[in-house]
């Protein structure tokens, strides 16, 4: 039987969902995020399915979303980068909270999201050796290129934007996969991305692939294109993605 619990470390609320066996067991860890204006209870179908693995799972609100619900602002993407960063922030104050506790099997801690949680999974990649495996899903590697797209639409619709919004994001630099796929480190990695997605581009998390896939630190890397899919995740994939990270972090 999967347990749901909830707790609060710090501020960053999480739900922890694990098979009740093993509660109070090492078992491997799999910190998984949710996506732009979604919340972590919308990712309990994809939690459940790995904590059936024997795998614990933890599922952060980013800030701005979820308990920590707050106003976005009007400046177009501001929120939705502060969000990201606010999830890079947190990552090791949920890794050392279990990790303290002795709660992780063998260091083997795994990254998946979906959407904007998949963007958060590339940019924990470059700056986190201890990442065993990862899951991008419907997000694009490529932040700088999706930065670009926002400010790009902004100025078609005469949206306001600062005009210095590069320099005030220059952080994205520092976790853009794009710029640092080396950081990858022949660590195992999959994509999934839909032919017809209408919010992120399936060309920039294909191009990617395509740009790396020859490379070495790349050998472990592998893309699944969802043909003529949209931006949503069905059963049959949340089940591959379970079945990666078995695959990777418990056998």
């Amino acid at each position: 039987m999967v347990e749901i619990l909830q707790r609060k470390l710090q501020d960053v609320p999480i739900l922890e969902v694990v098979n009740d066996d093993f509660r109070y067991q090492a078992t491997p860890l799999v910190v998984f995020y949710h996506g732009w204006r979604s919340e972590k209870e919308l990712v309990l179908t994809q939690a459940r399915k790995l904590a059936q693995k024997n795998i614990r799972v933890v599922l952060p609100d980013a800030m701005n979303h979820g308990q920590r619900q707050q106003p976005i602002s009007t400046l177009p993407s501001f929120t939705f980068w502060n969000s990201i960063q606010g999830n890079l922030a947190e990552f090791q104050l949920i890794i050392e909270f279990y990790r303290q506790r002795q709660l992780i099997k063998a260091n083997q801690i795994g990254v998946g999201g979906y959407s904007m949680g998949g963007m958060t999974t590339g940019a924990l990649l470059t700056q986190h050796p201890e990442i065993k495996a990862a899951t991008i899903i419907m997000g694009t590697p490529n932040l700088n290129a999706y930065a670009q797209l926002v400010r790009e639409s902004a100025a078609k619709h005469q949206l306001y934007l600062p005009t210095d919004m590069r320099l005030l994001t220059s952080w994205i630099d520092h976790y853009d996969l794009a710029l640092h796929p080396e950081t990858i480190a022949g660590r195992p990695l999959l994509f999934w991305h839909g032919t017809d997605d209408e919010r992120i581009p399936y060309a920039q998390s294909r191009d990617f692939f395509d740009r790396i896939h020859p490379e070495t630190y790349a050998e472990q890397v592998a893309f699944i294109t969802g043909y003529q899919a949209k931006h949503l995740v069905k059963i049959p994939l949340m089940e591959k993605i379970a079945n990666f990270f078995d695959y990777y972090l418990t056998e």
